[in-house]
């Protein structure tokens, strides 16, 4: 049985996206965090540790069982841009919860059918690893573990 956590998209103005979720169809409050190389560690992309300066934001709800993801890249290498520029705003991944020690064993099942790691990196206690399935499902894959990560930089609306 596979536990599937979350959908996420990526946008351009992550801000005057949540304002429209939840003014017109009711979703949220929303989690708001900047992620930076002081918040994201061991963070590589395309499979080169990422150097530079980098920045994303994401803004989290739950509607039931699911988190709502939206994503806006800001700086620096990583996945959203590149999803931004060929395909504009929209479904980015799925993400599945794996146990820590079965992600090895999960993430060799995809590269043995063709599907590579294109981003990875820690926030807290949780693990991303993102795979290019986007060909054959129409998005790209998450597989991570789920972990606990810190509170928000900010929540929308301020209730």
């Amino acid at each position: 049985m596979r536990k599937y956590k979350q959908v996420a998209l990526v946008v351009k103005d992550v801000q005057k996206t949540m304002k429209h979720y939840w003014e017109i169809l009711g979703i949220g409050p929303w989690d708001v965090r900047h992620f930076t190389p002081k918040t994201v560690k061991d963070f590589h992309y395309m499979g080169n540790k990422v150097t530079e300066e980098f920045e994303f934001i994401c803004a989290v709800c739950w509607e039931g069982d699911i988190e709502i993801e939206l994503i806006q890249p800001i700086k620096g290498p990583n996945v959203y841009w590149k999803f931004l520029e060929e395909n504009g705003e929209g479904l980015h991944h799925i993400k599945e919860i794996v146990e820590d020690e079965k992600i090895p064993e999960v993430l060799q099942k995809f590269r043995d059918n063709g599907f590579e790691v294109t981003q990875t990196g820690w926030i807290d206690n949780d693990v991303h690893y993102y795979l290019n399935t986007k060909n054959t499902l129409g998005f790209d894959y998450e597989v991570g573990n789920g972990g606990k990560i810190g509170p928000p930089d900010r929540r929308y609306p301020d209730l």
